[in-house]
């Protein structure tokens, strides 16, 4: 960018003075002109002196403009470079919940600092060994000394303070209590470092690749200490294991509750809740080193979607982006009966030597797919039915079988069975048909 203010002076000084003299210019409007040889060169040199003023002048107006666009133009650069320096996420991830499907990725097996996202695994372990009656939701857990010294988001548990299993547990579903994570940790394994052992073996269990714990709820490890990791792909993978339990997502779209006999309470830290429609669940994580990051789960109709977002640089990005991608899922995908969508063409078998010349059959069960809007008018179906069958015909009795396919890819099928039974004509009867 250039600079003319420290010029300003000068120049217009300069403007106003005649080149080579030290008189001005306006001196020459003073002086008598004749109308001689003499008076026509004095006006000349007036005229002369008058146009490479305007010049001048023109030329500064033009190089000031221009000064002044280039600035504008690189302030809008930087407001650019800086916009695009800023890192949205680090990983995110849509799947279907029911099958796991990947909607939409980005370096989702990209292993992140996860934060208070491990303790979906806390949760997980405790929910599975209630499951099994190996502990159980009364229990009543006395604060060991270490769980009252945990640091972070907390419920300030005191040394000595008794919880039932069902109390800790909310609290670290709803408001993400660290201190909450660790007792309930040393009550099923008896201390932290042996329950982390078991996390880490139900990770490998369930096939989460990309993923290491190193302490039960998330908070960031000493200096030069090795860090929880996980990818987007295997928080997915827990969640969808996290939401089977009712009681679960009972808590997780719980906003508030008391606590301590109503002395303190629990705030969710999902704020997507009542916000976004069917928003029920199910985690938030932070600290400074992981960023800010979300599992979130909504349900609309038969449609349960899973968004993962992983190191957010801010916290409103986070629930900005889970909340784009599951209105982009919601928008583009549904679950269609392709017996509704895709009828068999024939409805009915021929039938020999039976009280009915013809049987109805139907689709023994329903098939369902996940389509993305408009792939239903591409499905394509293979009929395996029979021309004729033999009497007797039970009812549900196998006929045949449909396929359904889409650019290939089968998306499912289900046999054909007789809708109704058909007896078997006797002899003299058969000798009628016959006839």
């Amino acid at each position: 960018m250039f600079h003319f203010d420290k010029y300003k002076e000068k120049v217009f000084n300069w403007c106003s003075s005649s080149k080579g003299s030290s008189a001005p210019l306006g001196s020459f409007t003073n002086l008598p002109i004749s109308t001689g040889i003499q008076g026509k060169r004095m006006l000349s040199a007036l005229g002369h002196h008058r146009r490479s003023r305007l010049t001048i002048i023109t030329t500064f107006v033009f190089l000031f403009t221009f000064s002044l666009m280039l600035g504008v133009d690189s302030a809008s650069a930087r407001r650019k470079r800086s916009r695009k320096a800023v890192i949205p996420y680090r990983s995110i991830l849509l799947i279907e919940a029911n099958t796991g499907r990947v909607l939409k990725a980005k370096n989702e097996r990209l292993g992140t600092k996860p934060a208070s996202i491990v303790k979906m695994m806390t949760a997980l372990i405790a929910m599975e060994q209630i499951n099994r009656n190996i502990i159980h939701l009364d229990d009543i857990i006395t604060t060991s000394r270490r769980a009252s010294r945990i640091g972070g988001q907390q419920v300030y548990l005191k040394q000595g303070e008794k919880f039932s299993l069902r109390d800790l547990m909310k609290s670290i579903i709803i408001s993400s209590a660290n201190d909450s994570s660790y007792a309930v940790a040393e009550h099923i394994a008896g201390d932290a470092e042996a329950f982390v052992e078991l996390m880490n073996q139900r990770a490998e269990e369930l096939g989460m690749t990309n993923t290491r714990f190193v302490n039960v709820n998330g908070l960031p490890p000493g200096r030069n200490k090795p860090t929880n990791r996980m990818s987007a792909r295997d928080a997915g993978i827990l969640a969808r294991e996290l939401i089977k339990y009712p009681l679960i997502m009972k808590w997780s779209i719980t906003k508030s509750a008391p606590f301590r006999n109503g002395s303190f309470i629990l705030t969710n830290t999902n704020t997507l809740l009542g916000r976004f429609r069917g928003m029920d669940g199910l985690k938030t994580g932070y600290h400074r080193k992981a960023g800010f990051s979300i599992v979130a789960t909504a349900k609309r109709k038969n449609l349960r979607l899973i968004a993962v977002v992983m190191g957010s640089s801010h916290s409103r990005r986070r629930f900005k982006e889970a909340k784009r991608l599951l209105a982009w899922g919601f928008t583009q995908y549904r679950w269609v009966d392709l017996g509704k969508t895709k009828k068999p063409k024939r409805n009915q078998v021929k039938v020999l030597s039976g009280k009915k010349r013809m049987v109805r059959i139907r689709l023994k069960e329903s098939v369902a797919a996940l389509l993305r809007r408009g792939e239903e008018k591409r499905i394509s179906m293979k009929l395996e039915l029979p021309e004729e069958i033999t009497a007797p015909v039970r009812a549900g009795q196998k006929v045949g079988r449909v396929t359904y396919e889409l650019g290939g890819n089968k998306l499912g099928g289900t046999d054909l069975v007789a809708a109704e039974p058909v007896e078997k004509l006797g002899f003299f009867q058969s000798l009628i048909q016959f006839w």
